[in-house]
């Protein structure tokens, strides 16, 4: 065993640990930062450290995990803690405090469990003493990270130490001695309530939840009302004087905090900020359900002014969103007709409103309020007309202060929302319950959010606005507008109106504009800008669509809308041809294209719901009789959209997006391949009209086009050879063209980008050919006239290395088998033919590359490993897909296998291992093409020698560090497929390679996997368990012996319990190399990991001073402990 002593063994200076701790946290200079971190680890430890940061592993002989070297006087986490606390009362540098506070939260969150109770509990009083002495000279932020560790400490201790619960109430009597106190207390309890409702690492959690159903049951409810006491206190006071004033305000801050309380433990990403309920416990109705509660927060609104008015509301939109089921029926009539008079009366005087916290926090108010509260209770009162009334014109206020609160718009949209979908307009019956005022209201909300809308994109438009502009942020738009047409599908007799009538409006305006001869390219783009927001209002409306409440009449409607939006696509269209008014609006041209998405999402296709009502309105204003027409319209605009927008523009995206929608439907992509238009498309695919197809920069957009278009070229089910062969008429004239090309000219400027084309095209093409008999069209199409060899001769070219991988990617789209689509006929040749044409690709760029490794490239990835990471990829598609035989190929003299793997395992030799993850692509590659190459079958093929089977387990081990986990799972997969068949037989190469390598590789391996399953935390533990059984398997004794000193450096307190988890463990199964043997293994690491997590066995780091008594795991027992091995063997062992 070897230590680490450069630091030096005296204790420092105070001045030195504060200067170290202040070059770990700021120094510019990794050396420094590095250097500094290491001598305070010397001194302060958490035993938390991962192997790697206390090892220096430089291969398989020097690679194990170091001792971590520790000051002498610490002996386990509880002497270290005491060194913090110590280091934490006597200095008073930021930077000190910051540092040992965020390694002593690490060492609780570990280790605390380890202690004494008597040491448990002076920590505690340690840092309570270093909060209550140093609050009135510290930041903010550092009081709340002191308080948090110690809210960690009563956590792990709760049930513990008795006392711990009574650390709240102690914060809590500490407020009653100043203001200065209760202040700090309420920033305490802010911690502590924080705290406890944070989610910790998965380990913990079982422990924590058990610790917080009793804390939210019995202390949160205390801490909720010391809050109340103290704001109506400091409210009685007159809130007048600053300490006050800070305690009203850390009074608010907690109960908002109390009230945010994940009570049910629901996960965060499970939650909606505006939809779900508080389920705040039964227990404290005594609290809430008092007369009177509201008051206090709705005079502190109108009393204090911002920023504690805001607070105020804040608290008030977290007590609106309290359970219904919490009341009782007459207490939530009473609740929701006092919390209805409070908003109406705020709303009808404007209180308060001229802040914009203020303002943002009364519309969450009101969403909150209708989302959790149907007010079906107030219906027939007074207060609900009020209140929808008070409510409509702070809404037809607030959607013209877009400029101004931008935020606030969706919940005032959501309110009515909300109203709207509880009304329905044809029902006379509603105006008994407001209903007039409602149906009143809401076309007014949304014509007055479509105006304002309008009128700020103009403003911004014109410069007289400096906001953002509301085009620019599509998800909000989209979202706005999709609450806007719920509102107007609940009276769209009205709403359908406003909105056909600003359509109709805006377009003659525009159409007048162009008319005029005069218009200004800015006066057409100001009014483009604003045609976006009533296109995007047609098309949520459609999409808005419920059959089972839509009528004949909505959908007429409907038509209407459509009709009249396609009229004015059609003069944008014809405004565009002739040239004049400056450059196209791309946000109009979005939302036309979202126009289209709704109308066949809703009326054609798979999600379409016949409606003969709309297709009878739509002939009559503009002669689209069915869904084919209007299928064939969209067309017309995809294609339009491609021939005269920019490659890289999003329209040219969204229209690839939108005809990959319509080539993927069942229905629609045979509606499709019926339009004259497509027919059309089909035999001339590769016009240069599309301009997109010019650019070589971008895959993604050329796969989308040409994936389209090989489904609907295949969707009929008797596609025969010759409609297959006038489809890839061009390619094919194109290909021959370029064959006829000698090398030098094939290698020009002006050649190489038509290569690049017609190489993607293809490699997007196949990419949805999905059946057998389609790919066998295209292996002969490619195969007549040599067409294979223009792919050869670019994978050849040394002049461009775009050509080279563009040639790769698609070769490893040939050979994928995708679909089973390459499973031939057994008499077939072509899987043979295959691979061979790979094998021809692979060793022409491999050779390469290898007698060019010495020279330097500007960027190695793009140059070298972008193309290795390809072919990889090529013979891992060959060998998994399993069409090919590849076994008898050696056997008639093929040569093609033994030069596939012959140049895979020289280029992995090639490139060093830390690559592996600084290219996570070539890393995924790498073991992807390994585990395929060592499984059982393929193994005895791969002509792996010594170096090359070091180089693989360099690569496995790390790999086990990448950043996907599938990845790391593929490398387990690798040295388990190599050990296994190293075991399974005997006297093949791989055992003799395993065993000649026991002493250094196997040993690393099985040390290394040992270290991340005993000290780490990893999902994928079934991928460890499979190669882990081999190695154990392989040396019993090393493992056994490795494990008892693991545990040999632990502290005697877990020690008992982590012998009996390995011991079950290691005794699981007999290390036989069988099925069933594996799969108890598995289970019991599965069990291993249970029962470290229930008892929370969290490994410490072995260090110098925490060598304990030796142990045998096997041969321990509760009543005695049989003494196996030395401490000087121990020592040895851990250093091999």
């Amino acid at each position: 065993m070897s230590f680490d002593n450069r630091v030096s063994e005296q204790q420092p200076t105070l001045e030195q640990l504060d200067g170290w701790c202040e070059q770990a946290l700021s120094s510019a200079l990794p050396e420094i930062r590095s250097e500094a971190e290491r001598r305070l680890r010397y001194f302060f430890p958490t035993f938390s450290e991962t192997l790697a940061e206390v090892s220096e592993s430089h291969g398989f002989s020097s690679g194990q995990a170091r001792v971590m070297a520790v000051f002498p006087s610490i002996k386990g986490p509880a002497e270290s803690a005491k060194l913090m606390t110590w280091f934490l009362h006597q200095s008073s540098k930021v930077f000190s405090i910051t540092y040992v506070v965020n390694r002593l939260r690490t060492l609780v969150l570990n280790h605390l469990n380890v202690m004494e109770d008597e040491q448990k509990a002076d920590l505690r009083v340690s840092l309570l003493a270093a909060i209550r002495d140093k609050f009135t000279e510290l930041p903010g932020f550092l009081i709340d990270d002191l308080t948090r560790t110690l809210a960690l400490v009563v956590m792990f201790t709760w049930f513990d130490l008795p006392d711990s619960k009574g650390v709240i109430d102690s914060i809590l009597e500490m407020g009653s001695t100043s203001d200065e106190h209760e202040v700090l207390a309420l920033q305490m309890m802010r911690s502590f309530v924080e705290e406890f409702n944070k989610e910790l690492p998965p380990k913990y959690i079982s422990k924590q939840r058990r610790v917080v159903v009793t804390f939210r049951d019995k202390q949160l409810k205390s801490i909720f009302e010391h809050a109340l006491r103290a704001m109506r206190s400091a409210i009685g006071d007159g809130g007048g004087g600053r300490d006050k004033r800070v305690v009203l305000s850390q009074a608010l801050l907690v109960q908002r905090d109390c009230l945010g309380f994940d009570f049910i433990w629901l996960a965060p990403d499970e939650a909606s900020d505006e939809a779900v309920a508080i389920q705040i416990p039964s227990g404290w109705k005594d609290l809430i359900q008092v007369e009177g509660f509201l008051d206090a927060y709705f005079e502190g609104y109108a009393h204090c002014g911002p920023p504690l008015s805001s607070q105020f509301v804040e608290v008030l939109v977290l007590v609106a969103s309290i359970r219904r089921s919490f009341y009782m029926e007459a207490v939530r009539i009473g609740f929701v007709k006092r919390m209805s008079a409070g908003i109406a009366e705020i709303l009808a005087g404007a209180m308060g409103l001229d802040d914009v916290e203020n303002y943002h926090h009364i519309c969450r108010l009101l969403a909150r309020f209708r989302c959790i509260h149907t007010l079906v209770e107030i219906e027939d009162t007074p207060v609900y007309r009020t209140l929808l009334v008070a409510a409509a014109g702070f809404t037809i206020t607030g959607l013209g202060l877009w400029e101004w609160s931008s935020n606030s718009i969706a919940p005032l949209l959501t309110f009515w929302a909300k109203v709207a979908a509880a009304h329905d307009g044809r029902d006379s019956s509603n105006s008994e319950i407001c209903g007039d005022v409602i149906a009143a209201t809401l076309p007014r909300v949304v014509g007055e959010h479509l105006r304002s809308m309008v009128q700020a994109t103009a403003r911004v438009a014109s410069g007289e606005s400096l906001a953002d502009n509301p085009l620019d942020n599509t998800d909000a738009l989209l979202e706005n507008m999709a609450l806007a047409a719920n509102i107007a599908r609940a009276s769209y007799e009205a709403c359908g109106t406003t909105v056909l009538t600003m359509m109709r409006d805006m377009a003659g305006e525009y159409q007048a504009l162009l008319n005029g001869g005069q218009a200004s390219a800015e006066a057409v783009a100001t009014c483009e800008a604003q045609l976006v927001w009533p296109v995007y209002a047609v098309a949520q409306c459609i999409g808005a669509r419920q059959p089972y409440r839509s009528q004949a009449e909505d959908d007429q409607a409907d038509a209407e809308m459509f009709a009249v939006a396609l009229e004015l696509d059609h003069v944008v269209r014809q405004r565009l041809q002739r040239g004049v008014g400056g450059d196209p609006s791309e946000a109009l041209e979005l939302a036309f294209l979202h126009l289209h998405h709704s109308f066949r999402a809703t009326y054609i296709g798979e999600q379409g719901y016949k409606a003969a009502a709309v297709y009878t309105k739509l002939t009559e204003l503009v002669g689209l009789r069915d869904s084919n027409h209007v299928l064939g319209l969209v067309l017309d605009k995809l294609l339009f959209n491609l021939r005269t927008w920019p490659p890289a523009s999003p329209v040219v995206h969204r229209s690839l997006q939108l005809f990959h929608d319509l080539s993927v439907g069942y229905v629609s992509v045979r509606q499709v391949a019926k339009l004259d238009s497509v027919k059309v498309l089909l035999t001339g695919h590769s016009g240069e009209g599309f301009r997109f197809l010019g650019a070589i920069d971008e895959y993604k957009p050329r796969a989308l086009y040409y994936a389209g278009l090989a489904r609907i070229l295949f969707s009929a089910s008797d596609v025969t050879p010759a409609v297959f062969a006038e489809f890839m008429r061009p390619w094919g004239l194109l290909i021959d063209e370029l064959l006829a090309m000698p090398d030098a000219q094939l290698a020009m400027d002006h050649v190489r980008p038509g290569l690049i084309r017609v190489l993607r095209d293809l490699r997007g093409f196949l990419s949805a050919v999905s059946s057998k008999s389609n790919y066998t069209m295209f292996f002969d199409w490619i195969r007549t006239s040599q067409r294979m060899s223009l792919v050869h001769r670019c994978v050849e070219m040394q002049a461009d290395v775009k050509v080279q991988i563009a040639a790769l990617k698609f070769m490893a789209e040939f050979v994928f088998n995708r679909t089973q689509r390459l499973n031939f006929d057994v008499a077939s040749p072509n899987g043979i033919l295959i691979f061979r044409e790979a094998s021809r690709a692979m060793w022409a760029y491999g050779s390469r590359v290898l007698k060019e490794r010495s020279v330097a490239v500007r960027d190695v990835y793009k140059d070298r490993y972008k193309g290795v990471a390809a072919c990889f990829t090529i013979l891992a598609r060959l060998v998994a897909g399993k069409y090919v035989g590849i076994g008898v190929m050696p056997l008639y003299g093929d040569t093609a296998l033994e030069r596939a793997y012959s140049v895979s395992v020289e280029l992995l030799k090639q490139f060093p291992v830390p690559d592996v993850i600084a290219y996570p692509k070539l890393g995924k590659a790498t073991t992807s093409l390994l585990e395929v190459l060592l499984a059982k079958p393929n193994i005895d093929l791969v002509p792996l020698d010594d170096a090359a089977y070091e180089h693989v387990m360099r690569v496995c081990v790390e790999a086990f560090d990448h950043a996907e986990t599938a990845v790391s799972s593929s490398a387990c997969g690798v040295i388990d497929g190599v050990l296994t068949a190293a075991i399974e037989n005997e006297g093949s190469d791989v055992a003799k390679l395993v065993r000649a390598r026991s002493a250094d590789i196997t040993t690393y391996l099985l040390r290394a996997m040992l270290n991340i399953v005993l000290f780490e935390d990893r999902p994928n533990d079934w991928s460890f368990s499979r190669p882990l059984f081999c190695l154990i398997l392989l040396d019993t004794q090393f493992a056994l012996q490795y494990t008892s000193q693991i545990v040999q450096y632990q502290p005697p307190e877990r020690r008992e319990d982590l012998i009996k988890a390995l011991k079950e463990l290691l005794s699981s199964t007999e290390f036989v190399l069988t099925t069933t043997n594996r799969d108890r293994f598995t289970q019991a690491l599965t069990q291993y990991r249970r029962e470290v997590a229930a008892k929370n066995l969290i490994l410490m780091v072995p260090t110098s001073q925490t060598l304990g008594a030796p142990v045998d795991i096997m041969a321990y027992s509760i009543a005695a402990t049989a003494s196996a091995i030395s401490p000087d063997e121990g020592e040895a062992a851990m250093a091999d």
